[in-house]
């Protein structure tokens, strides 16, 4: 394998999506254009137009401003050096290439969606024989602690004492992910404890049985995977991140005063961002955006599973903090079946490294209109009975979520790129 990448730039790739928190910035620099044609075969003229080189970093992203209206490379694309865009029919919707603190580096939208992901990885990797590694840098919504502010597994007569929480920002390192999508049951099931905030959806048949929905667990690695995924792990260690804004800080607030208010626990919010391992946080995607402490506690315990499967512990749910996005599963499917293959007259093809990290953008993706409630994993505990344990009568409707509105509107994509500074340098 090529020589891993310098500190200094997976520090500021770290910093750069770190920096979107705040306004929208201005838009880069006029930069070339590069024509192709879409990659069929592996074709080292191809693949040299199309990377702009050899031992590549490619770091990709998924949203190319969609969402936010921000792109999540936007940081990445404004500092790279001698850039060219590569103009294509690709299933990839936007690829520059240029330096980045004197690594030759390509930045890559791939696109919402795990099919989308799959598709531009899958392209990209014809040319796997000038690619040095993955980097996969992008926001997620996280679980509000790790082992959830409340949890069957610890009983529902207290929440979680633990003062410790995740917060907007915070990282997850890690080099696989599971489907949260793969499990059977019906509305019986799963809607079984309603409005018990403290009960357990009920799946027949999780994303262990493959027979079933196809591989839903991704937990095979190289031990390149592993060492790209701790170095990048011991830039975030060492890195300097800015601070949060106010905006940020107040709806975070908002958010944990009232939680505070139904557990009586104290939360902790005066910390900089934490870089979660791969011990502690896993991926577990979905096209399914859900929210609540029941379908939390299923999907810290998939997390628990996928971890479990992939070094042999024996974690719970009450260790995992839980990472919900959507790409991952589709870049690395790609990537396992890529790496697995053997190309013609038996040459095995060049394997690549990978590494996911996704930076905590829980609350909201911008800022929402008075009195509603972000897309979160789970809404603050609002006032539930001392017990946690509210009887299975109808209660009456929850008041909305206070939240204060910001002026002026701002859009998040959040502390990735101070990383990326520190380990490719």
């Amino acid at each position: 394998m090529p020589a891993s990448c310098s500190p200094l730039l997976l520090t500021v790739l770290l910093v750069g999506n770190c920096l979107l928190i705040a306004a929208q910035p201005s838009a880069p620099a006029p930069s070339a254009s590069e024509e192709t044609s879409p990659l069929t075969a592996s074709s080292q003229p191809v693949c040299m137009s199309m990377l702009g080189g050899s031992n590549v970093s490619l770091v990709m992203v998924a949203d190319p401003g969609d969402f936010t209206g921000t792109g999540e490379a936007v940081h990445y694309l404004a500092n790279l050096q001698n850039r060219v865009n590569v103009t294509s029919s690709s299933f990839c919707l936007s690829m520059a290439y240029g330096t980045l603190l004197g690594n030759q580096v390509m930045v890559v939208a791939t696109g919402i969606g795990p099919t989308t992901a799959a598709l531009c990885t899958l392209e990209l990797l014809q040319c796997s024989e000038d690619i040095k590694e993955i980097i996969w840098m992008g926001t997620a919504g996280y679980s509000p602690q790790q082992g959830g502010v409340i949890d069957t597994l610890r009983g529902c007569d207290a929440a979680n004492p633990s003062t410790a929480i995740t917060r907007e920002g915070d990282l997850c390192i890690t080099p696989w992910a599971i489907n949260w999508d793969c499990k059977l049951t019906d509305w019986d099931d799963q809607c079984a404890g309603f409005p018990n905030v403290c009960s357990d959806p009920t799946n027949e048949d999780g994303p262990e049985v493959s027979s079933l929905y196809g591989e839903c667990i991704f937990s095979t690695y190289t031990g390149a995977d592993m060492a790209l995924t701790m170095e990048v792990q011991a830039a975030a260690e060492a890195a300097s991140f800015p601070a949060r804004s106010d905006n940020l800080n107040l709806y975070e607030e908002e958010y944990w005063n009232i939680t505070s208010d139904s557990t009586g626990v104290s939360y902790v919010l005066d910390r900089p961002v934490k870089p979660w391992n791969y011990t502690q946080c896993a991926i577990a995607d979905s096209q399914f955006f859900w929210a609540g402490a029941p379908w939390d506690m299923v999907s810290r315990n998939y997390s628990a599973v996928l971890v479990n499967e992939a070094l042999g512990m024996n974690l719970t749910q009450l260790d995992m903090v839980t990472v919900s996005s959507e790409e991952d599963i589709g870049l690395v499917q790609a990537l396992s079946g890529w790496n697995s293959l053997v190309g013609s007259g038996g040459k095995q093809v060049n394997v690549c490294s990978l590494a996911f990290i996704s930076g905590q953008n829980c609350l909201h993706a911008q800022s929402p209109p008075p009195h509603s409630p972000p897309p979160v994993l789970h809404r603050p505990i609002l006032q539930p009975p001392p017990t946690l344990s509210p009887s299975h009568a109808r209660p009456p409707p929850t008041p909305p979520l206070p939240f204060p509105t910001p002026s002026p509107p701002h859009k998040i994509v959040l502390c990735l790129g101070h990383l990326l500074q520190a380990t490719l340098n």
